[in-house]
């Protein structure tokens, strides 16, 4: 019976030191007394010993090397795995991850309780979020909706893109705005309610005005009366049936309905103005002063939406006036070559420069009771007739300053 021991570790190199000596022992012996071939054979096998010795040895230690770190690399890489895994759990925000095979999974508990899936993603979900994947090219996690809907929550979608050895996924991480999408809906129902109001007291106002002077006209009851009573009764259904198509296109478009622009007679529209000024601010001491070189023209405009933009000029400048005594507001129209300059200035404190960027802004207001529309309204209107509502300098030259805030834009001639 033969029995096969394996050869400790250690012993292998104490031989491999042992015959090298011994060999170089013989090899300069022979050396010494001429026998070169002899000393040749020596240092030779010398040579193979020392290699045959390392060898063993350098085998032997990376075994003893893997077999030590090993394990331990494998339970660290595993130990990674999971802790990666419980962060992700514990992110609030939904993950869904798509590989090159197709599939939506659900990466985190938070995408998991979402789509009350386990690892992937159903057909009739990924159909739901992506879009028909029953096509040869199915949509990605890449063309996913900036923002989904799923289960009554609204959520925003970010991708990213990872790169893999050899294909790309794409990650999809989903940030529920629900509560930020409800208040910006709550905020622009009650800017559009503010809207509405302003426009309908600033409108509703003159004609109010009118109607009882046309009733107090009917009332004396002669030729000149009743004649003038008509004529503010024509001018109470003009800007009531203007006032009327403004606020039905408005309520149905929740924003301003574009111009519909025409030529149309400066004259008359002035005169409307005038009188609708002079209804709404006449009884509260403000002055409306008019410097009009040439009102025989006839202007390319919307009517109706003009005379809401000017209107709303006029209002801000006689509230603006009214902090101060004796509050005037002046209409300057003046021809321009091809168009015709409107400068719309009031008597009161003026804007400062820190507040000249920002009157334009919707909902910005100075006052304490203003709603910040007037401006911003009118600025939007004249930029649909293709102009600017732009706010002069203090330093611009102008004749007889009232000493408040000036505005001005121009309006083509038709």
């Amino acid at each position: 019976m033969v029995f096969k021991r394996a050869i400790p570790p250690v012993v292998w190199p104490l031989t491999a030191q042992a015959g090298v000596f011994v060999l170089g022992a013989f090899g300069w012996l022979a050396l010494t007394r001429g026998l070169y071939a002899s000393a040749l054979v020596c240092g030779l096998g010398a040579i193979t010993l020392a290699w045959l010795g390392l060898s063993h040895s350098a085998l032997v230690l990376g075994r003893d090397l893997l077999k030590r770190t090993q394990p331990g690399a494998i339970f660290t890489a595993e130990l990674s795995r999971r802790r990666l895994q419980v962060l992700l759990d514990q992110t609030p925000s939904p993950l869904l991850l798509q590989p090159d095979n197709g599939q939506l999974i659900a990466v985190n508990r938070a995408a998991r309780n979402l789509f009350d899936v386990s690892y992937a993603l159903p057909v009739a979900a990924r159909r739901a979020l992506l879009g028909d994947t029953s096509g040869a090219a199915p949509l990605g996690l890449a063309g996913m909706a900036s923002q989904i809907k799923w289960k009554g929550q609204t959520f925003a979608v970010h991708i990213a893109e990872m790169e893999e050895a050899d294909h790309l996924s794409h990650l999809a991480v989903l940030t529920d705005i629900s509560a930020d999408v409800r208040a910006a809906e709550a905020n622009a129902l009650r800017d559009l309610l503010k809207v509405l109001n302003h426009e309908l007291m600033n409108a509703l106002t003159p004609v109010a005005s009118m109607s009882k002077s046309a009733l107090d006209l009917l009332g004396d009851d002669t030729p000149e009366s009743r004649a003038a009573a008509v004529k503010a009764l024509e001018r109470v259904v003009a800007r009531t049936e203007g006032l009327t198509d403004f606020i039905n296109a408005y309520r149905a478009l929740t924003r301003l309905p574009p111009p519909v622009i025409r030529s149309c007679g400066l004259n008359l529209w002035l005169e409307v103005l005038c009188e609708s000024f002079a209804a709404q601010w006449g009884d509260k001491g403000v002055r409306f002063e008019t410097d009009i070189a040439d009102s025989d023209l006839s202007l390319m405009m919307d009517e109706d939406q003009m005379w809401l933009g000017v209107s709303n000029l006029l209002n801000n400048g006689a509230q603006a006036a009214l902090e101060k005594p004796d509050p005037r507001v002046r209409l300057r129209l003046k021809r321009d070559g091809e168009a015709v300059l409107f400068e719309i200035e009031d008597s009161g404190k003026g804007i400062p420069a820190e507040n000249a960027d920002q009157v334009f802004m919707p909902f910005y207001s100075t006052k304490a009771t203003g709603t910040g529309v007037g401006l911003s309204l009118a600025k939007q209107i004249i930029a649909g007739h293709g102009s600017a509502l732009v706010l002069a300098s203090p330093q611009a030259h102008r004749p007889d300053p009232l000493g408040g805030a000036c505005f001005h834009f121009q309006i083509r001639i038709g």
